[in-house]
């Protein structure tokens, strides 16, 4: 006979990316901050430095590229105040900023290094020399690809730098097409976006393979390429340095879907997306700029002004609508022990026969997911197939061990970290756990 267990416990509203957004405006040297659903936007959410340029989010502040003042300006998220300003290096003009772990990396644009700072500190604790006028990163798997797009030598030595984050060291240099100013991690894969020279060579898409640290593909785009977002439905979408277009190719098969022959428009010059939405910047000179909203069906939905010369828009990662509520719990449990924990935690929970189909995955506080100790199939018996993680079980109740590493067996830092279960793809519960180190 099934018993009805009612017990009281956190529910956690799962949504990995909330509709706030804030963008750089260069012009103005404000920060905005936009909510796309109420539609409530401040344009002075923060007075920035000299010549922002790009921002990098965590959950509770906002990192800022003040490329004139050589500096990162660390803003609180709640209040817009200003916390500290972390100054780089004489001349550094630093261009672009990515957060990992308990660290951040910076380019400095003028000086062909990149920078690193310990975000518990606020200070550069190291530095790293790389090719020239080095602009866009991206991590993967424990290593910084770094963009190097030489422009002040005519983009002679174009190329993108790996620097392994255990040693701070460059271990390979692969060379690019020309203007290699963003890049993304797609697929495992590194895509980079080579701009072109702004005139007689066009954008490129270029493919890395981490793994043969060599070029596989090269998606001939057109026009001048600019940053990525992707789509769910595996569309990648590139903004336009022109700011006119908007471009587009499919991740699976690298077809192009809008290149500069027949371009989606309206367009922009830098682009985001969440689960449910893709957001495109852009707008004229000398004006104010728009953020326009679109469904992935690429109807627009809705606009939104902010302020003069935006150079960069994130959105905000969280999670959400954290409430204490008492439900009817007919068909699980879960808890972990211990917690806190140092090194690993085991994750425990049981279904009945009802369940046919059980997730179970880690995310961090930016909601995005840290691992997936998920089996293909679950039923009330061992689990039979797992793609990480240790599980054990018999009857109804199991037993999922995570050691404290990411999908790529990284260890992950200290902190606050949620589980989340799904019982026929629905979100039965997600729990939070602190990691101490």
């Amino acid at each position: 006979m099934k018993r009805n267990l009612t017990f009281v416990f956190v529910v956690m509203s799962l949504s990995l990316w909330c509709a706030v957004g804030f963008v750089v405006n260069s012009g103005s040297e404000t920060l905005s901050r936009v909510d796309f659903e109420t539609g409530e936007i401040n344009n002075t959410f923060a007075v920035l430095g000299s010549m922002p340029n790009r921002i990098e989010l965590t959950q509770d502040f906002a990192y800022v590229v003040n490329s004139g003042d050589n500096s990162i300006q660390k803003i609180e998220m709640e209040t817009g105040s200003t916390v500290a300003n972390i100054f780089i290096a004489l001349s550094s003009n630093p261009y672009d900023i990515i957060i990992e772990g308990d660290f951040a990396y910076v380019t400095g644009g003028l000086i062909n290094k990149v920078y690193k700072i310990d975000l518990n500190l606020d200070e550069v604790v190291g530095s790293v020399d790389v090719g020239g006028n080095p602009a866009g990163m991206a991590v993967f798997d424990g290593r910084l690809y770094v963009g190097n797009t030489d422009y002040s030598n005519y983009y002679a030595n174009c190329s993108v730098s790996i620097i392994d984050l255990n040693t701070f060291e460059v271990t390979a240099t692969v060379p690019t097409e020309v203007n290699p100013q963003f890049l993304s991690v797609i697929n495992d894969n590194i895509h980079i976006s080579c701009g072109g020279d702004w005139g007689g060579i066009s954008g490129k898409i270029c493919i890395l393979d981490p793994i043969t640290e060599e070029i596989t593909d090269i998606i001939e785009i057109g026009g001048v390429t600019s940053n990525f977002a992707v789509a769910p439905g595996g569309i990648v979408y590139v903004g336009d340095g022109f700011g006119y277009n908007l471009f587009a190719y499919d991740a699976l098969d690298y077809s192009v879907i809008y290149g500069s022959s027949n371009p989606f428009t309206p367009g922009g010059v830098m682009v985001a997306a969440n689960d449910e939405n893709l957001f495109v910047l852009g707008g004229e000179w000398g004006q104010n700029f728009t953020i326009k909203k679109f469904d992935f069906e690429e109807n627009l939905i809705n606009e939104y002004t902010v302020a003069l010369y935006a150079t960069d828009i994130k959105l905000m990662p969280e999670f959400t609508g954290i409430t204490n509520e008492q439900l009817p719990v007919t068909n699980y449990q879960l808890t972990n022990y211990p917690n806190p924990f140092n090194p690993s935690t085991t994750i425990s929970f049981s279904v009945t026969q009802t369940s046919s189909f059980v997730t179970l995955e880690i995310y961090n506080l930016k909601g995005q997911k840290i691992k997936d100790l998920s089996p293909s199939l679950c039923h009330p018996e061992p689990f039979d197939k797992l793609r990480t993680g240790s599980v054990e079980g018999r009857g109804g109740n199991f037993n999922s061990t995570w050691n404290g590493t990411d999908q790529n067996n990284n260890p992950v830092s200290s902190g606050v970290y949620f589980y989340q279960l799904k019982i026929d793809g629905e979100v039965a519960g997600s729990h939070k756990m602190l990691m101490m180190k």
